[in-house]
């Protein structure tokens, strides 16, 4: 249920859109993360993915967010850019959302019936994962993160 409502977070504020360049992740003086987002079930829909500072206290809390986008989901492996403002230390969370409502859709227990993930996989458990699981250092121009879709 805590995974649930901390996923919630990732769609509900406006955002870059599925419309925007995705796979652009070129050297303009931003600090760049290309995210290869692993083992897509299916190219229906859209893959949501939000970044976070490094601040527990806002890991996956509304209004937070760093930077969001939503680009067409592709079976197998999708490619996609953030904006971190600065160099440092960032958290990625990302869902399939397969029926492209920019949901996160739960069961009526709370489950989630969309794929999720988290920059440095931390698996699968009941409930959100530490943000300190899932940080990663952004240095230079452009890092590059990989992150497996969970799908309960």
């Amino acid at each position: 249920m805590a995974l649930a409502l901390g996923l919630l977070a990732l769609g509900i504020a406006p955002g870059r859109g599925a419309a925007d360049d995705q796979l652009a992740c070129s050297a303009d003086g931003d600090a760049l993360i290309e995210v290869k987002v692993e083992n897509v079930r299916s190219s229906k829909g859209l893959i949501t993915a939000v970044l976070y500072g490094d601040n527990p206290e806002g890991f996956l809390k509304r209004g937070q967010r760093l930077d969001r986008i939503r680009v067409e989901a592709k079976e197998g492996e999708t490619l996609l850019c953030l904006k971190a403002p600065e160099e440092g230390r960032y958290s990625v969370a990302l869902y399939h959302d397969e029926n492209g409502n920019k949901e996160f859709d739960r069961n009526f227990l709370g489950i989630p019936s969309e794929g999720y993930g988290f920059s440095n996989n931390p698996g699968f458990r009941f409930g959100k994962p530490e943000q300190e699981e899932t940080l990663f250092s952004v240095n230079g121009s452009t890092t590059k993160v990989s992150i497996s879709v969970l799908y309960l």
